[in-house]
């Protein structure tokens, strides 16, 4: 949780979060959104997606901008302005493919230890919800902040 992230501009309900990844390479507009998701009561799904030159968003796109850990360190940080304005609701996440929902995995591998401090993460498959468990291979997760109870 101590990464390195990018300024964000945020919508006033903190539902849409604006930034630049950059690079030496070039520069990528990038948008993370909250929205809320039917299938759990009280959740929203949290997306990031690049913005095309057309102004439509992707989150299929490749953007190989050497800046992974800036850009999850951005998202992670956009959660903690989510749960200030939303602190009694759960954000689901899953990659728009396998391979990112297995990035998604190692990267909560490699910060749960500090996020158990902050976040209740739940591993997900079909309809099987469990604490998350290292090396268990989910298609989502469900993260709850831990301050909403009090």
């Amino acid at each position: 949780m101590k990464s390195e992230y990018y300024e964000t501009i945020s919508s006033e309900d903190c539902l849409i979060f604006r930034f630049e990844s950059v690079s030496e390479f070039r520069r990528i507009e990038k948008v993370i959104t909250y929205s809320p998701f039917s299938k759990y009561k009280n959740t929203y799904n949290l997306a990031l997606f690049d913005v095309l030159s057309n102004g439509s968003f992707s989150d299929l796109s490749v953007s190989n901008n050497l800046d992974m850990e800036k850009i999850f360190g951005t998202v992670v940080k956009s959660m903690f302005s989510f749960f200030a304005k939303n602190p009694a609701v759960s954000l689901y996440i899953t990659g728009s493919t396998p391979a990112r929902t297995r990035l998604y995995t190692i990267i909560i591998l490699k910060e749960l230890s500090e996020a158990r401090n902050f976040f209740e993460i739940y591993g997900l498959n079909g309809n099987t919800k469990e604490l998350f468990v290292p090396n268990h291979k989910y298609d989502a997760f469900l993260i709850k902040y831990l301050n909403s109870a009090k």
